[in-house]
């Protein structure tokens, strides 16, 4: 008697089962399409950034060629482009070549307007920041202490990436404007700073020497 009752309940457990699979099976079917859609999706975008990438590269050892071979007005062209058409990455890493490029050929102005947009941008705060910095280090010597300040005076603080290289230059735009004793301060804290880079501590260090000469 059990296994005629066992017999009855598989067979109810089947019919149910198919009646649950004529209501609800589409819905399975189309949410395993969509996952595999979703899936191939995934892999063909990896595929394309990788391609990308890959064109990025090659179009940047381009650039960074032509501006080995001095050629660079050809090198601010192509790093132009890709600061355009490239990824995010290496939007912002090619517009800090192209502006360098730009200072290189004799267009600093140009340099300018691109080291500022890419400090005003949605890059990442790296970006920006360099991109103040190398601001900062053209205008020492081609604009005003004022215009120096006003973009690395921000990054001066402990702890910021890019706050040795600020320092240095808020101490030679002092100097610029003949506050010796103000320069000589921060350059000596920059000397003796372990966490600065090597090159700013050396130039901190030949400065000091200099302008602690009677």
């Amino acid at each position: 008697m059990a296994d005629i009752f066992s017999e009855v309940d598989e067979e109810v457990r089947k019919d149910r089962s198919l009646e649950l699979w004529a209501k609800y099976g589409k819905y399975v079917i189309g949410g395993a399409v969509v996952i595999i859609a979703a899936t191939a999706g995934v892999v063909a975008w990896q595929k394309h950034q990788l391609s990308q990438a890959r064109d990025n590269g090659a179009i940047f050892e381009n650039a960074s060629r032509l501006a080995t071979e001095q050629k660079f007005d050809e090198s601010a062209a192509t790093f132009g482009e890709l600061s355009v058409s490239g990824t995010e990455g290496y939007k912002a890493l090619s517009t800090l070549r192209q502006a360098s490029a730009l200072i290189a050929a004799g267009k600093g102005a140009d340099a300018i307007v691109l080291y500022d947009e890419l400090a005003g941008s949605a890059a990442d705060n790296e970006f920006k920041n360099a991109a103040r910095i190398f601001a900062g280090y053209y205008l020492i010597d081609n604009g005003t202490t004022a215009e120096v300040r006003d973009r690395v005076s921000s990054l001066a603080s402990s702890g910021d990436l890019w706050s040795a290289n600020a320092q240095e230059l808020l101490a030679l735009a002092d100097l610029k404007d003949g506050k010796k004793d103000a320069a000589l301060t921060t350059l000596k804290a920059l000397a003796e700073d372990a966490a600065a880079p090597a090159g700013v501590k050396a130039r901190s260090e030949q400065l000091v020497e200099i302008l602690s000469v009677k």
